[in-house]
């Protein structure tokens, strides 16, 4: 191909939506940068045509009123300017769908090679995952940050398998969509089984009993023979059973810590999440009709009004300074410059030393002190430290050398759509959501009464796919993220095009 027709806007559109699985991995930057240039071009198109068919499309009226309600909601928030700019441009989801929508009708007889690029683009993370958890290290190096977690690609997000099981569903449509293709349906029924299982490796629980939902309804729902969906329950059974007990960090990581999550010694229910789930609700009863305005759980979740503390406090030892990064930084640190010695009297608030990471020594930092004392101990004997790994012994000013701390439950959001949208946007938010999932479930449970009326109304197998996928999406009783996360709603939004692409096409048609 030319670079004068490589470079043709129509080329470059093609490109673009082949290589959107991939820049989900590479990084929301450029999956916005990429829905922002398709929404453009698609709204320039539709103004040239004047054919806005989009504005009549239920789903996305449906949408647009759920988009208003928000505005609405964000007149009585507390915190507008915080949150001003995300609202304004959740607009773009729907768009970005039905921009999607229409190109892959543009482009409809190369939906193919769309669909190749989108297979391969799965396929390498998938390959890189298994090389991650055999070897310790992925591709690129990054090592596992956890060795009951493998996060791939993602290097220090956690979202590998969250990322295929999202993806999962429309994969299968697409495989089925294009099954007389002999060579490419059996290159991605040998990407979904893998994909799959790495699903499960990664320990990604959330993602891995969710696509265990995916896989039951579509099995259950799609036109197939009994023989060949009882067998594929059996290998699938089998292969999970194998895993569990002959890998003992698997075992720990899908019973025990589960089991330590969901229930204390007192035998107390949702242990780990009860605290969320109390700030939400009184966040809730607070403002049930429209909530606390969209992205402010994060702003009032200590609040004296909603806060609540884990039954669990932590125990504090004063008598030591740590070194304390995030728990994704693995890197050692090298101690660059001592600004105090032993016997020194400290403040809150001190310099205490220069230190770089040793992997990347241009980043330099500061460490100060979080609490006031006498040096004691200075460990410089070291050149390069791990992360809590002791550097000062301190004797705290009025201080007990232990002191019990009770952890609140205040994060970025409670890890469940539900509880933010009653929190966040009150009753009328969460029905609008709790209503489209309620309307995804009566559509798979008419399916599933056609299969044995031979019904012509049924939804073709691949249709019945991305419906599953949406479900699972909106699936209550799991956590499943920040509702109102750009990479969740862009790669939830992506499956979206897909399926408006076959209802226009089922239409044009008949």
């Amino acid at each position: 191909m030319k670079i004068q027709n490589i470079l043709k806007k129509e080329n470059i559109i093609f490109l673009l939506i082949g290589f959107l699985p991939i820049s989900f991995v590479l990084g929301p930057l450029l999956t916005e940068i990429i829905c922002l240039a398709l929404i453009i071009y698609y709204l320039k198109k539709s103004i040239i045509t004047k054919n806005f068919y989009f504005l009549k499309n239920k789903i996305f009226i449906y949408f647009c009123i759920f988009y208003l309600y928000l505005i609405f909601g964000f007149i009585f928030s507390e915190y507008k300017s915080e949150t001003a700019i995300n609202l304004f441009f959740y607009i773009r989801f729907i768009l970005f769908a039905f921009s999607l929508s229409f190109f892959l009708n543009y482009y409809q007889k190369n939906l193919i090679k769309i669909f190749i690029i989108f297979s391969l683009s799965i396929s390498v993370v998938i390959f890189d995952g298994y090389w991650q958890f055999f070897f310790e290290k992925n591709l690129l190096g990054v090592e596992k940050f956890r060795p009951d977690r493998i996060s791939g690609l993602f290097e220090d997000d956690l979202i590998l398998g969250s990322y295929i099981s999202r993806l999962l569903p429309l994969l299968i449509a697409l495989t089925i969509y294009f099954k007389h293709n002999t060579k490419v349906f059996c290159f991605n029924l040998f990407i979904i089984f893998f994909g799959f299982f790495l699903i499960f490796l990664s320990g990604e629980r959330a993602a891995f009993f969710n696509t265990l939902i995916v896989i039951f309804l579509i099995i259950l729902l799609i036109n197939l023979k009994l023989k060949y969906k009882s067998s594929f329950f059996i290998i699938l059974l089998t292969t999970l059973f194998f895993l569990v007990f002959y890998n003992p960090i698997i075992y720990d990581r899908y019973f025990k810590q589960t089991k330590s999550q969901l229930f204390n010694s007192d035998s107390e229910y949702l242990t780990y999440y009860y605290p969320f789930i109390k700030t939400s609700i009184k966040m809730f009863n607070d403002n049930k009709l429209i909530g606390q305005g969209i992205k402010t759980y994060r702003y009032h979740c200590n609040d004296k009004r909603f806060v609540n503390y884990f039954s669990n406090p932590d125990i504090v030892d004063n008598t030591i300074i740590k070194y304390e990064s995030s728990w994704k930084i693995r890197d050692y640190i090298k101690i660059l410059n001592f600004y105090v010695k032993e016997g020194d009297i400290i403040k809150k608030g001190d310099k205490l030393f220069d230190y770089s990471f040793i992997k990347n020594k241009k980043k330099i930092q500061n460490y100060f002190s979080d609490k006031e004392g006498k040096i004691l101990i200075i460990n410089d004997k070291q050149d390069r430290y791990q992360s809590d790994e002791k550097i000062f012994d301190i004797e705290p000013l009025n201080s007990p050398k232990k002191v019990l701390v009770k952890r609140d439950g205040c994060t970025t959001h409670p890890h469940n759509f539900y509880l933010q949208l009653l929190a966040e946007t009150g009753l009328i938010g969460f029905l609008f959501i709790f209503f489209i999932f309620l309307i995804l479930g009566i559509i798979l449970l008419k399916n599933f009464i056609y299969i044995f009326r031979a019904d012509n109304n049924r939804l073709s197998d691949p249709e019945i796919c991305l419906i599953v996928g949406f479900f699972v999406i909106l699936w209550p009783f799991t956590t499943n993220g920040n509702f109102f996360n750009n990479w969740i709603n862009l790669i939830s939004f992506y499956p979206l095009g897909f399926f408006l692409y076959l209802q226009n096409k089922k239409k044009n048609d008949f």
